[in-house]
């Protein structure tokens, strides 16, 4: 992938977890690659068709004079996390690297590195309770408002009928593709956090809610832990998932089953 590169951009700031450091400015080092494609402004040969330096520069340089943090690791972070949401970059890798800082003995800089970037992932909805489009779009709303979430994109909604058993009524589900900012168990922490503010009681595994949101693919990740499985264990048996699915991502690749999406579909079709 293309990449720009803004090399040891010099910043005077108060970060530090020393009192001194709150209100003495020190130099800060900043050297930021952001990753994108400009082919297109490489044939065009147009400023506004690509990510400028000195935008760029501007942007570390305020968020940096106008946030006071502890710690180097936290200014790193936040700092390319504020990079990416800013510009159309993929992925940025951050250096950043304080020459003075209040430490004895012989050295060029302390510093830290953090690499961060957007993620896809694709989130299946339901709801079988109450007004049920409304808390599909209620989800809907929440990940628009949070800038954490990008390319926000929603499947056509279909009716389906409770699946597991427990459940008696009729669902609405769709499935929504979006980027993120957001690790899995942090993006499992926002889903769970919306479910709540969507009148989600759970008190029964697969019964009636008013909002169920379930992380399907996260990238290509395989992740087995005890309160999150990516690829969604069961979405091989769900139609209601993989329907939507194969309207937005028909041939991504389950990364365990090894099968595109629309293979899973019609491998189910024929088991009706």
């Amino acid at each position: 992938m293309d990449s720009i590169i803004l090399k040891d951009f010099e910043v005077s700031a108060c970060h530090g977890v020393n009192e001194e450091e709150k209100v003495t400015p020190q130099r800060f080092l900043f050297t930021a690659q952001l990753f994108y494609d400009f082919s297109q402004a490489s044939k065009c040969d147009d400023l506004k068709k690509t990510i400028s330096y000195s935008d760029v520069k501007k942007t570390l340089k305020k968020f940096c004079e106008t946030n006071s943090f502890d710690l180097i690791e936290t200014l790193a972070t936040r700092s390319a996390y504020q990079l990416l949401k800013t510009y159309p970059a993929q992925k940025v890798i951050l250096t950043l690297k304080k020459p003075d800082a209040p430490m004895s003995g012989v050295f060029d800089y302390a510093g830290v590195e953090v690499e961060r970037a957007w993620h896809r992932a694709y989130v299946a909805l339901g709801s079988n309770l109450g007004d049920r489009q409304g808390y599909l779009d209620f989800a809907v709303k929440c990940m628009q408002k949070d800038d954490n979430f990008a390319k926000i994109r929603e499947s056509k909604r279909i009716f389906s009928e409770p699946y597991g058993g427990v459940a008696d009524k009729t669902f609405v589900n769709s499935v929504v593709e979006v980027d993120t900012l957001y690790t899995p168990q942090e993006l499992l922490a926002t889903l769970n956090q919306i479910e709540k503010e969507g009148e989600r009681v759970r008190e029964q595994r697969w019964g009636n809610r008013t909002l169920d949101l379930d992380i399907i693919f996260y990238d290509d990740m395989v992740i087995e832990d005890d309160n999150l499985c990516i690829p969604h264990a069961d979405m091989q048996n769900r139609d209601f998932v993989l329907t939507p699915l194969c309207e937005l991502c028909k041939n991504k690749r389950h990364p365990v089953l090894g099968k595109r999406v629309f293979e899973l579909k019609a491998e189910l079709d024929g088991k009706k």
